[in-house]
């Protein structure tokens, strides 16, 4: 008898904590597909930037996306978004970004996921070429239409410019 109850709390156990290995697997399938997904997007938003084309760069911002970045005001909504772009294009026509480090944290259930990033951004101040390090984190969420899409966004530089 206490074999019985034994394997079901057990099962109980393992089904409410995903031990099962089915599930288990099933996850972590997810988890990888979303990280992958997640990586892909990041690269085309990272295309955009260095294209100076806005409208890639915010491809994949939530409607009500919030953008906190140091040293400027926080702004909501993917028309603020854009006009940040297009005014850091304006100010900068040398922008560009590479990533240099990128991990996606993806809880079990894979309905959400954390981007964070290392890239360095790189441009011309006064003619010559500087490289700043940054930090960029994101969260990702599936929204009604299925997609991947970015909820909000934090940039901070690192380090002080530096010439290249």
């Amino acid at each position: 008898m206490n074999r019985i109850l034994f394997l079901s709390v057990f099962s109980c156990f393992a089904l409410v904590t995903g031990l099962d290995g089915a599930a288990s697997a099933v996850a972590a399938a997810d988890r990888d597909t979303v990280s992958a997904t997640i990586k892909a997007q990041v690269r085309e938003i990272a295309m955009g930037v260095n294209s100076h084309n806005a409208a890639q760069a915010t491809k994949y911002d939530a409607p009500n996306i919030i953008v906190i970045q140091s040293g400027q005001q926080n702004t909501t909504g993917v028309a603020a978004d854009v006009a940040g772009y297009k005014q850091g294009f304006a100010a900068a026509p040398t922008w560009r970004v590479r990533l240099v480090e990128e991990t996606v944290d993806v809880p079990a259930s894979a309905d959400m996921a954390v981007y964070r990033s290392i890239y360095n951004e790189e441009s011309l101040h006064d003619n010559v070429p500087f490289t700043d390090k940054v930090n960029f984190i994101s969260g990702w969420s599936r929204h009604e239409n299925g997609a991947w899409m970015m909820d909000w966004y934090a940039v901070s530089q690192t380090e002080k410019s530096h010439k290249k």
